[in-house]
């Protein structure tokens, strides 16, 4: 029986090689590369992410502020239609009652308020400069004073002819228009979604130029800041702060973007040294429709805007993102 040889010889069709063996030096260098591509990609991916959800976050806060600016400017500017029309408009965010609810709390117990708006405008001392005293207008106790909201060009002539420089009021330097104005700040917490950016944000706390802000951000929050400004379709009166803190009056702090001394649309500006009749006219003839007084009788007339149309807007300069 023939038999094979073990080993191939010089005779044999077929040569058998043996590869070189991996030096210890190499080994894992191919998963080493692929983890340091791997870590930026998915970091810039999360990011991403991360920069998406602050985009989203800007546009729904925005939206809440707008119906808390909405409830405020038919109700007075209470503080309390103010927080409860936000907090409505937050279930944007948070479908669920218990998620909110959670939410909340979690903030409150960290930073005691779990979220701030400011009212700007009207402030206290516009209701010193403004409040119409013979107003029968809605009122929380009989000594609460009220702002005037119809007939504002007629009051703002009235301020000129009394020698108010541009009609603005000596304490509040703020004129009717701007009295009947309704501009809030709005102060919101948000924790970051990726693992380790609230460190960065507690890092660079002490940098922050606001208080509140940099409050939120030694708690490991983002603080988003949004401002809206909302023509009053009410008589704004003066009401006390929330004892929680979430709404309160806050002098404003840049008037820059406020209401300017003119007639605001809608309103045709009025000449201050005419001669205003301190009683409407009688009617005429049977057809003719009187004339609209120059200033208001005593009894409290139906709510009207006397200012334009709604008009929101005026954004706060971004938010305080990294």
């Amino acid at each position: 029986m023939a038999r094979y040889p073990a080993t191939p010889t010089a005779h044999s069709s077929t040569r058998l090689t043996r590869l070189p063996a991996a030096k210890p030096s190499q080994c894992g260098a191919g998963m080493a590369g692929f983890l340091a591509v791997l870590i930026p990609i998915l970091s810039l991916g999360m990011g991403g992410v991360e920069l998406a959800h602050w985009m989203s976050l800007r546009q729904t806060l925005s939206l809440a502020l707008m119906d808390a600016a909405r409830a405020g400017a038919t109700r007075q500017a209470r503080p309390q239609a103010i927080a409860d029309a936000f907090e409505q408009g937050l279930r944007q965010l948070y479908i669920q009652p218990a998620a909110l609810t959670h939410a909340l709390q979690t903030r409150r117990q960290r930073l005691g308020a779990p979220w701030r708006i400011h009212i700007l405008q009207p402030a206290p001392a516009a209701f010193r400069d403004h409040a119409d005293a013979s107003l029968n207008g809605p009122r929380q106790h009989p000594g609460q004073a009220l702002i005037r909201n119809d007939y504002q060009a007629q009051q703002q002539a009235r301020r000129i002819r009394q020698g108010w420089p541009q009609g603005r009021g000596p304490q509040s330097d703020a004129t009717i228009f701007q009295a009947n104005t309704l501009l809030m700040d709005l102060w919101w917490p948000q924790a970051p979604m990726l693992p380790g950016v609230a460190a960065i944000v507690r890092a660079l706390a002490p940098i922050h130029g606001d208080p509140i802000g940099r409050q939120m951000m030694q708690s490991g929050y983002l603080p988003f800041r949004r401002r809206i400004r909302m023509v009053m379709q009410s008589h704004p009166a003066a009401w006390p702060d929330l004892p929680d803190g979430r709404v309160r009056h806050a002098a404003p702090a840049d008037a820059s973007g406020d209401l300017q001394a003119g007639s605001p649309p809608g309103i045709t500006p009025i000449d201050p040294h005419r001669e205003l009749p301190s009683q409407p006219p009688e009617q005429t003839s049977p057809g003719a429709a009187p004339e609209t007084p120059a200033y208001p009788p005593q009894a409290d007339p139906p709510d009207a805007p006397g200012s334009g149309d709604q008009k929101a807007g005026g954004e706060a300069p971004g938010i305080c993102t990294p």
